[in-house]
């Protein structure tokens, strides 16, 4: 199976921060490139292409010979909020068992609460435009919440990884 991650967000608009990890999403995941690569190619989206569709659409090119495409997130709320996530497009049932496969493998390796899989349906959903224009699965993986520091000391990435893995694998 063909993977490839695209890294959230860009170098210019990072994504949430982590006061646990003193890290915003975008650079988080900069750190992890090499464990990430040794499943599947990885893309950042282009800073220059302005505008969030247009971004996706250009990013969407560039992963288009791939079976699935991750693109690695963590959330941010209220400090009490917490859980794993995994977003699909709501009309492939593909992509949703993958995302149900993740959360409890995540969840199970880490004890982080499985929040489950969402759907996206609505262009007005944030994420909506990646999981619609990509062509093969989309999954939006939002592991932890960065911050909730009980979910940030459970994130390790090689269990981040092996829950990737199981949930592609057969």
């Amino acid at each position: 199976m063909e993977v490839a991650f695209i890294i959230g967000h860009t170098k210019l608009s990072k994504g949430a921060y982590s006061d646990y990890f003193k890290s915003y999403e975008y650079d988080f995941y900069q750190k992890f490139k090499c464990e990430l690569e040794e499943i599947g190619d990885v893309f950042t989206h282009n800073s220059i292409n302005t505008g969030y569709n247009n971004r996706q659409k250009k990013t969407a090119e560039k992963t288009k010979d791939y079976d699935i495409v991750f693109e690695v997130h963590f959330n941010s709320l209220d400090k009490t909020a917490d859980g794993c996530e995994a977003w699909h497009y709501y009309l492939n049932q593909e992509s949703r068992e993958i995302c149900m496969k993740f959360c409890r493998t995540y969840s199970e390796l880490t004890g982080v609460r499985n929040r489950g899989a969402k759907y996206l349906s609505k262009s007005s959903q944030r994420g909506y435009g990646f999981v619609k224009h990509q062509k093969p699965n989309a999954i939006i993986l939002e592991p932890f919440f960065g911050d909730n520091q009980g979910d940030c000391k459970a994130f390790e990435i090689g269990k981040f990884i092996e829950a990737i893995n199981k949930s592609i694998s057969c």
